[in-house]
């Protein structure tokens, strides 16, 4: 019997690690960034799996989604834009390295993750929801005023919930980034829109000052905590 035992289990070990690779590599996901009251610009973006680079993209969008004005003076607080980047062919990643400019501190931050093992296994996970399938397959990147980060994983538009928060903390501030030496953000780097960006939105920040840093955290959480919780029926 124990040998028996030990003769299944060998064989099962490596049956298990091939189910998890197979996974993630057939699992089709996407990504995005954005932010929560701010407009931020993704400059860029490289995932990685077992220390190789798999994927890399740069001036990959990012924005503010719409109603900023609306959030700001209503202390709406909730991630919004950057719709979700198809990644064709690419397994899932277990590290991101992602650079975002702020405008609002006028700074370029490099949020830098490692993901959780089971991120293959959560993204593939499906929930039926009204008579609709849905997963959690985006992997979104929100940065907020003062370096703030969150890395969250997504279902779609009005599907799966509550969002799952994978990482949270301060974003580092980039100051190795040889252009912005030369070209200074805010002095020779993105001046236009920074402009129409103060012009547009600065009189509402000073009439209602928003959080900074890790102030998000509990705001972030409450938000969370009040999403509606439709993962209640998996199909798999």
């Amino acid at each position: 019997m124990i040998r028996y035992f030990y003769t299944v289990l060998k064989l099962s070990i490596p049956l298990l690690a091939w189910g998890i690779q197979y996974a993630s590599a057939n699992v089709k996901w996407d990504y995005g960034t954005g932010s929560n009251v701010d407009i931020t610009t993704n400059t860029r973006t490289e995932f990685y799996r077992k220390g190789k680079l798999i994927y890399a993209d740069t001036d990959a969008g990012g924005g503010a989604g719409g109603l900023l004005s609306d959030r700001i003076s209503a202390r709406r607080y909730y991630w919004a834009g950057g719709g979700g980047l198809p990644v064709e062919n690419v397994h899932v990643p277990d590290k991101a390295v992602v650079e975002m400019v702020s405008l609002y501190d006028r700074k370029r931050y490099r949020i830098t993750v490692s993901f959780p093992k089971d991120l293959p296994e959560q993204m593939n996970r499906q929930y039926n929801i009204n008579g609709k399938i849905d997963q959690r397959n985006w992997l979104y990147f929100g940065l907020a005023p003062g370096g703030y980060y969150e890395v969250l994983l997504f279902g779609s538009s009005n599907g799966v919930s509550p969002d799952i928060l994978l990482s949270r903390g301060i974003a580092e501030e980039v100051t190795d980034d040889w252009y912005d030496k030369k070209f200074p953000i805010g002095v020779s780097q993105y001046t236009v829109t920074l402009k129409n960006f103060d012009e547009k939105y600065g009189g509402l920040y000073k009439k209602h000052p928003i959080p900074t840093g890790m102030e998000w955290a509990p705001i972030m959480d409450a938000y969370r905590a009040k999403q509606p919780k439709t993962d209640q029926h998996p199909v798999n």
